[in-house]
């Protein structure tokens, strides 16, 4: 198999690389979207519970909390279409322009969830327009990491492209963080039964001024160098979804099957475990104090990460880190069926080791063996179905498996399905550049 990445197209990538002082300021303006729409991710995870008292009341808790998930995978859902339709447009009119769209839209959806009147106010509409949002959020989803990964990508020196990529994976997991902060802080706030009330939306208030920084910081960006030689040369896709589809249908395939990982891991991770927590009969400020700490650990790992994927190669890391899972997602819930706290940070902190191989080295590993003409597209169609099946389906699947078997070990079968999936399809892409050869 071919990727279309040519001689030509090499030295264009390489003639773009930004200098140090610019890479910082395209990885801040990146980050800071990745942010926001993590962000949201985050509080939906956090705030299930009162997402489905407050717009799914029912008097079994257990079928609230999955209504709630299963609107959590409408939004990744409809992240194809955001792909279909933001992906071509990156290829066509520039990355910048898809930056700036994705986390205006993102932002002012996640600030909306926040003004929603409840169920108990107008009935079935409630839940019906927090649907609608979260499908704004999902489209604006779909063309976010895709663009923000190959803009950072095609602008970072070639042998730290691994590095600086994983800074974007660091700014989505601080998110959670944040959001677990602000959660906390608006707990202690508003108590009790006030939190169901109105404390609740507080934090997708926030998503407003975080997404005009945001914003601001993207507007002030130039555009990529790769996609600005394409421009001047005349070498721009004019159909870039149609040569994705019909010219390297196979790279979708692969690319759909490689973020199998990604996804689940991900959203369990970041997503399911405060949920899953307080169901193993931890307390809220417990469950919130463990998956802090793991995070902390893997915002700090992601980096370091990067840099080895730059060191041994990216498709090394990622294979290293398909294992991981596949060997040791069931030992990891295992401590964190224990009861015991100490025993759950311990989980968390393995855990967080091989997201950093499955989450920060893959999204740029993505990048790497997809044509410049078309590598939106491609990287739009294959991640975001990906993100549709694996990361769309993973907390009402895990929710649902503990549900069905009793058993609070059987997530970990979720995640060694999707690390099988990956590790079989890494080990099939056999063209693609090397850490250290410059992007086309």
């Amino acid at each position: 198999m071919t990727t279309g990445v040519s001689a030509s197209e090499t030295s264009r990538g390489r003639a773009g690389s930004a200098s140090r002082k610019d890479i910082r300021r395209i990885v801040a303006g990146g980050v800071a979207g990745q942010v926001v729409e993590f962000y949201d991710y985050a509080l939906y995870g956090l705030l299930a519970a009162s997402i489905a008292r407050v717009f799914f009341p029912s008097d079994d808790p257990a079928l609230g909390i999955l209504s709630a998930f299963a609107v959590f995978g409408v939004a990744n859902l409809m992240r194809p279409l955001g792909g279909l339709v933001l992906g071509p447009l990156g290829d066509r009119v520039g990355r910048r322009t898809v930056l700036v769209i994705s986390v205006t839209t993102i932002s002012i959806s996640t600030f909306l969830v926040g003004v929603l009147p409840t169920e108990a106010a107008i009935g079935v509409a409630a839940p019906v327009m927090l649907v609608l949002l979260r499908l704004a959020q999902g489209f604006s989803a779909g063309g976010e990491v895709i663009s923000v990964v190959t803009y950072i990508a095609e602008h970072a020196p070639p042998k730290l492209r691994g590095f600086y990529t994983a800074f974007l994976q660091s700014g989505a997991t601080f998110s959670f963080l944040m959001a677990s902060a602000v959660v906390l802080l608006v707990t202690a706030w508003a108590p009790g039964d006030a939190f169901d009330v109105w404390g609740w939306r507080v934090p997708f208030l926030l998503a407003l001024p975080l997404g005009g920084v945001a914003i601001y910081l993207r507007l002030k960006l130039e555009e990529s160098p790769v996609f600005v030689q394409l421009r001047r040369e005349g070498e721009l896709s004019k159909r870039p979804l149609r040569e994705a589809l019909f010219e390297t249908p196979w790279l979708i395939v692969q690319g759909t099957a490689v973020v199998a990982l990604t996804f689940s891991a991900n959203f369990v991770f970041l997503s399911y475990f405060p949920t899953y927590l307080k169901g193993q009969g931890f307390s809220s400020q417990d469950a919130f104090l463990a998956t802090t700490i793991g995070l902390v650990v893997s915002v700090a790992l992601h980096p370091v990460i990067g840099l080895l994927s730059d060191r041994f190669g990216r498709k090394q890391v990622a294979v290293a880190s398909a294992a991981f899972f596949l060997l040791l997602s069931w030992p990891i819930f295992v401590l964190l069926s224990s009861g015991s706290l100490a025993l759950v940070i311990v989980a968390l902190g393995i855990m967080a080791v091989g997201l950093g191989g499955a989450v920060a080295v893959t999204i740029c590993f993505f990048t790497e063996f997809t044509s410049s003409r078309t590598r939106m597209a491609t990287f739009a169609i294959g991640y975001n179905i990906g993100g549709a099946v694996f990361g769309g389906t993973a907390l009402f699947l895990v929710q649902l498996l503990v549900m069905q078997t009793g058993d609070a070990r059987s997530p970990s079968y979720f995640l060694m399905g999707a690390a099988a999936i990956t590790l079989v399809t890494l080990l099939t892409i056999r063209s693609y550049a090397k850490p250290g050869e410059a992007l086309g």
